[in-house]
């Protein structure tokens, strides 16, 4: 049987289809439903359809409280580990000064002489690289907090400061120049002298 045969079947079965079927009296049905009282019930879900939307709900209320905890956890992380990727704050980045040539005879440095650089340290050479010198800082007597401050000589004067590694220098600075007398090699005796005068 196809489509069209079970369609004509149903209709021919059909009883408000046919020609003695009564017309339906409206107003006795509307009349029956206004008076008949029925009681407001909710209709039960079944168990199973329940239980799968409340565990979806856990899934989707776990999965957020999860993100959540990742998030935090991420932001913590690069807080405390400042962007560096290490458990600790990451050092500051080194610091890069040139060194003005020149060849003028210079005093012993004292604090008195050198108090008017607003960045000063005591640095130990750590490397010596053609005209570039890497210093270790011991101690900022003023203006800084890197570890590491890289002196480029200026190529231009040939009278440059020379430097050798493994000695302790008193170096000032200005505007990002060291003049010539502004960085001398220091005993330790200089050295106490310097952090006594700047409380360092």
């Amino acid at each position: 049987m196809n489509d069209d045969e079970l369609l004509a079947r149903l209709k021919s079965a059909d009883p408000a289809l046919t020609r003695s079927a009564p017309p339906p009296d409206i107003d006795r049905l509307v009349e029956a439903t206004l008076n008949t009282a029925t009681a407001t019930a909710t209709v039960p879900q079944p168990a199973k359809a329940t239980a799968g939307r409340s565990r979806r709900h856990l899934l989707g209320l776990a999965a957020a409280a999860g993100l959540l905890v990742l998030g935090g956890g991420i932001v913590t992380g690069v807080m405390a580990n400042n962007g560096s990727g290490s458990g600790r704050s990451a050092a500051p980045a080194p610091v890069t000064l040139t060194a003005q040539g020149g060849s003028a005879k210079c005093a012993e440095p004292t604090p008195d002489s050198l108090r008017g650089y607003p960045t000063l340290f005591v640095g130990t050479v750590t490397s010596v690289k053609g005209s570039n010198v890497t210093f270790h800082i011991d101690h900022w007597l003023k203006g800084g907090d890197a570890e590491t401050v890289v002196l480029v000589g200026d190529t231009s004067i040939p009278e440059t400061l020379t430097f050798s590694e493994g000695e302790h220098y008193i170096v000032g600075a200005k505007d990002g120049v060291v003049p010539p007398c502004a960085a001398n090699g220091a005993s330790a005796e200089t050295i106490t002298k310097f952090r006594q005068a700047f409380g360092k």
